[in-house]
């Protein structure tokens, strides 16, 4: 196998987004890995969709430090439809040999040994395929549930329940549904979605399975991850905790709590994440004459004004605005109490490592990976997925329950830092080339 001057392999890692483009925790930690396997002396380059007001397809190349980047322009997608949903079959087949061709182009000047693939929705299943036929080993960094998922986030429509993983026949249901709320609702509108999509899920779900079989391995960044892939993937899937980046992590902690104590989100108004429902439990703590203040950090911050406004929760509620990653321990030192308040089934949550690292515990709902980076009672504190009253509650506990913030606090665990943990992902890539 050739390899680069220095020693180390040529790694091409493929994701949506990349910063300075927002992609929440997979993109952050994308970043952290790729800076810290070129700092080992590997070749790495990233291939990322992008939105210019330029021509589709084009590539912008970049570098952020020794990495490069490609961007490749695909508004479409990054701005209304991410997987291609609303196009026609035929649409959706001219932007599969699009990215054909913009891949083949790209092998045809560089040729990696392996692939690193993340979460890339705009690429498609395409994408996959392509590489495969270049006889290039692929594995994937499991920041999502996209290979098996056609809903991405392991929720399953029409119930909006937790998934436990793909079988044809729930996909299909998942597929041709759209969170109906019961399966009554769905089956009544069955008919026209079949008239109206027709075999164009169907076809979907048929090329992720090709695509996801030309996987070689997969890292997963939790336990439930790890579990919920192994039987569908070939290679093996492990678990390897991917900590945080800690450069600049002050040695000083804040004295906490505050007066009043700050609850702090950072999901900004993403609809996933579940802003506006903090706000709705935070209007009712303020009914109930309690004490604190909510600081939101995060996208579409436009949209809180109003919605905080309809709250009648000025005097409680304070947009922060967006923060770069240079800057998180200092958001992280502003509050008391981190939220987070998803409504899909996160495969991780970076939100409490990296709180716990400036001493803030977590309220997080009890799902998916997030039940791994919070420990309930000890360090932080669940409640019910999608549940808002037991949110209310645990958020209640924290502000009337004198020794509940400062047991939970003395609790919290020191994470593992991502520049030391390459080396897992490292020896993991060199065991799918087979040369362990």
């Amino acid at each position: 196998m050739k390899i680069n001057e220095s020693g180390g392999l040529r790694v091409w890692h493929i994701l949506e987004n990349y910063p300075p483009g927002y992609g929440g925790g997979a993109a952050i930690t994308t970043r952290d890995i790729c800076n810290s396997l070129a700092a080992r002396g590997h070749e790495v380059r990233v291939l990322c969709a992008d939105s210019q007001l330029t021509e589709s397809y084009t590539i912008r190349t970049e570098n952020d430090g020794p990495v490069r980047i490609d961007r490749v322009n695909l508004p479409y997608f990054m701005t209304e439809d991410p997987e291609g949903w609303q196009l026609s079959p035929g649409q959706w087949r001219a932007h599969e040999l699009r990215i054909a061709r913009l891949i083949d182009g790209l092998l045809s000047k560089w040729r990696p040994d392996i692939v690193d693939y993340h979460t890339a929705r705009p690429f498609g299943e395409e994408c996959l395929i392509r590489i495969a036929r270049h006889g290039i080993p692929i594995v994937a960094t499991l920041h999502d549930a996209w290979l098996i998922c056609p809903r991405v986030m392991l929720l399953r429509s029409p119930t909006v329940s937790e998934c436990s993983g793909p079988e044809t026949l729930k996909c299909l249901e998942c597929m041709y549904s759209q969170y109906d709320g019961t399966q009554l609702r769905a089956a009544l509108k069955l008919p026209w979605r079949i008239l109206k999509l027709r075999g164009y899920p169907a076809h979907r779900l048929r090329r992720r399975v090709q695509a996801r079989r030309k996987v070689s391995g997969a890292i997963a960044r939790s336990e439930f991850m790890a579990g919920v892939h192994r039987q569908h993937l070939q290679g093996p899937v492990e678990h390897i905790p991917l900590g945080i980046d800690l450069t600049g992590l002050p040695e000083e902690r804040p004295a906490r709590p505050r007066s009043p104590l700050r609850f702090g989100f950072l999901g900004g108004f993403q609809p996933t994440k579940g802003g506006l429902q903090v706000l709705d439990v935070a209007r009712s703590l303020k009914a109930a004459g309690l004490s604190f203040e909510l600081h939101i950090w995060g996208p579409n911050q436009e949209r809180g004004e109003a919605e905080i406004t309809a709250r009648d929760l000025g005097d409680r509620v304070f947009l922060r605005g967006m923060f770069t990653p240079e800057e998180r321990w200092l958001v992280y030192a502003e509050i008391d109490v981190a939220l987070m308040a998803t409504n899909v089934c996160e495969p991780l949550g970076r939100v409490p490592l990296e709180a716990a690292m400036m001493g803030a515990p977590t309220i997080g709902p009890a799902v998916g990976g997030i039940k791994e980076t919070i420990r309930d009672e000890i360090d932080g504190l669940h409640y019910r997925f999608r549940d808002l009253s037991d949110l209310e509650r645990q958020m209640r506990r924290v502000l009337v329950e004198e020794e509940l913030l400062g047991r939970l606090i003395a609790n919290l665990r020191p994470v593992l830092d991502t520049r030391t943990q390459v080396a897992e992902v490292e020896r993991f890539y060199h065991r799918v080339l087979g040369h362990e």
